[in-house]
């Protein structure tokens, strides 16, 4: 199949995650069920309800031109590196590409703010990361002076919905024409701020993420990062460049309901699906995948099940439905682009990764769950769910190279 001038493609990806760094380690260890939660060892919980969560180990980290980067920026500067030589554009990108044409667009929640809380528990001085840990553009900034992109320069801070808002701005700027290329993704650390408020909830779980599980218990907080280098389907077949997919819808509509809970008849949720696989020319029997938002908490899920059951109507109970966030936990706004790189490999692979921890599944959940193990199954057409506090919600499409239908 020809590739069009308004086809976006996704040519690279990088992944910083708890259960590997790098897109093959990271895929392996979800298709395996590997969890990646465990006790927190990033600052004290002795004072919490709970004291698990999903810690990229053994992280040290990065500089830039000598300065020490707080975790989410060093996580962001780390998976645009894999993400843009796994394109084939390090070195060389320039001879691709008008690094002027090339932009940066990245999703984030609390990004790099957490750096301010060590030196706040300490009482110590304000060095380091923590000096510049108060501005959200930052990490995209770093990103793109890393790499000598000139291109449009944005943070998207859609809450949880952020990584997957992200993805779908950078591809409605290539199809604008205000862009080549864009280097697109999330990026976040874990906060004891965050963690201290999830426990004042009681939203958290205390051992592990259960979603769709009837006795579910809530979410556990995440880390890390996901990047994917998306490019006009023209230029990038004019450079030969290998393509996992194309970006093919996006939708992004509010529930305008409450500050922390999505409708309880997924009505956003429904409305943002719906608009992603309108703008991608699919209908919702064509899906082969979702990806799901899938929490573990009991509003989130039931109501995301909910708004699956609305949208596909029958098709809800053959077109599978998975949470890596059983595994990883909730990176919040790196999420959505961490599981955009898992969309793209599943399709690659053939591979629907588990959704761990379903043991009964809720009845109010009426969809077709993958339990506990992979599936295998050719896919064409992937929908990856991404929901936020405040009503957030951002839906994408991922349609394969090369339908078989």
């Amino acid at each position: 199949m020809a590739a069009q001038p308004h086809e976006i493609v996704v040519t690279g990806v990088g992944v910083v995650s708890p259960v590997g760094v790098g897109a093959e380690a990271f895929w392996n260890a979800v298709v395996s069920g590997t969890a990646g939660t465990h006790e927190l060892t990033l600052f004290d919980t002795s004072g919490y309800h709970t004291h698990r969560a999903g810690e990229v180990k053994g992280w040290e980290g990065e500089t830039d031109r000598g300065e020490s980067l707080s975790r989410s920026e060093s996580f962001a500067l780390a998976a645009t590196g894999m993400a843009l030589h796994d394109a084939g554009l390090l070195p060389g990108l320039e001879s691709a590409h008008d690094p002027k044409r090339v932009g940066v667009c990245f999703g984030m929640a609390a990004g790099n703010r957490p750096a301010i809380e060590r030196p706040l528990r300490s009482r110590g001085g304000w060095s380091g990361p923590a000096r510049t840990a108060h501005d959200p553009t930052r990490i995209s900034r770093l990103v793109a002076r890393a790499h000598g992109l000139d291109g449009p320069n944005l943070m998207m801070l859609t809450a949880c919905a952020a990584g997957n808002s992200a993805v779908g701005h950078g591809m409605e700027l290539i199809r604008a024409g205000r862009a080549d290329a864009m280097v697109v993704g999330g990026a976040e650390e874990l906060s004891e701020t965050l963690f201290m408020m999830f426990n004042r909830f009681r939203a958290l779980a205390p051992e592990r993420v259960q979603p769709f599980d009837r006795d579910r218990r809530g979410l556990m907080l995440a880390e890390g990062a996901g990047v994917l280098v998306l490019e006009s389907g023209h230029l990038a077949k004019a450079r030969r460049a290998g393509v996992y997919g194309r970006v093919a819808g996006y939708g992004n509509l509010p529930d305008a309901h409450d500050m922390t809970a999505p409708h309880p008849g997924g009505h956003g949720i429904a409305r943002s699906m719906r608009a992603a696989l309108a703008m991608a020319g699919v209908e919702p029997a064509d899906l082969d995948y979702i990806c799901a938002h899938g929490t573990g908490t009991p509003t989130n899920d039931a109501a995301e099940a909910v708004a699956i059951r609305e949208v596909l109507g029958p098709a809800a109970d053959d077109v599978p439905v998975s949470s890596i966030k059983s595994m990883l936990g909730h990176s919040l706004g790196a999420a959505g682009a961490i599981e955009s790189v898992a969309c793209l490999l599943a399709m690659r692979d053939g591979m629907i990764p588990p959704n761990m921890h379903l043991d009964n599944q809720d009845p109010r959940c009426e969809i077709r769950v993958a339990a506990n193990r992979p599936l295998a199954r050719r896919m064409d057409v992937v929908l990856n769910n991404s929901f936020g506090f405040g009503g957030n919600n951002s839906c994408v499409v991922f349609t394969a190279r090369e339908p078989s239908r």
